[in-house]
């Protein structure tokens, strides 16, 4: 029995101290109380948001042109500051993806996902454009490093996703 109220103790302090509940703790330091009525600027949310987005189209590949077709599975995290402005995570990855060699109609192989950050604006609705690297495998020869996709993403000031587009380059 005292075993579990330990136990229970010791998730309740970890459980705390996880969520930030627990207050700072300065040594040598006096603030001062703040004046009744003061407004502190309220933190700003993450922002979610997950999509599916059909790509299809060609890119110079290492020996022919490639025309690929499927999905970009692209999930977009905003991480605002309560200035305005802040980070965006943007995640992409393959899913479903077939790929052919022109005019060889050799099967290519296109896989992979990518996370990149990239900053926003808190002056404007700012739009961010990354090129996410896959592993192109073709029929005979090694796997090469490739960029056929620039995901567009448009993001206003306090970190709301707009829209979420993806291109075959």
């Amino acid at each position: 029995m005292r075993r579990n109220a330990l136990r229970l103790a010791g998730n309740v302090c970890l459980l705390t101290a996880a969520l930030g509940l627990t207050a700072p703790v300065t040594a040598g330091t006096a603030t001062a109380a703040e004046p009744a009525g003061t407004v502190r600027a309220a933190a700003a949310l993450p922002q979610f948001r997950s999509v599916s987005v059909p790509i299809e189209g060609d890119f110079a590949g290492p020996s022919e042109t490639v025309h690929v077709r499927g999905t970009l599975d692209v999930t977009v995290i905003t991480l605002p500051v309560a200035a305005g402005g802040g980070a965006a995570q943007i995640i992409s990855s393959l899913d479903d993806v077939t790929a052919g060699g022109v005019p060889s109609n050799g099967k290519y192989y296109l896989v992979g996902a990518q996370r990149i950050n990239a900053p926003f604006s808190a002056a404007a609705t700012t739009t961010l454009n990354v090129k996410p690297t896959f592993v192109l495998v073709p029929p005979t020869g090694a796997p090469s490093r490739v960029r056929p996709v620039t995901v567009t993403v448009v993001v206003t000031s306090t970190g709301a996703i707009n829209s979420v587009t993806a291109t075959v380059a």
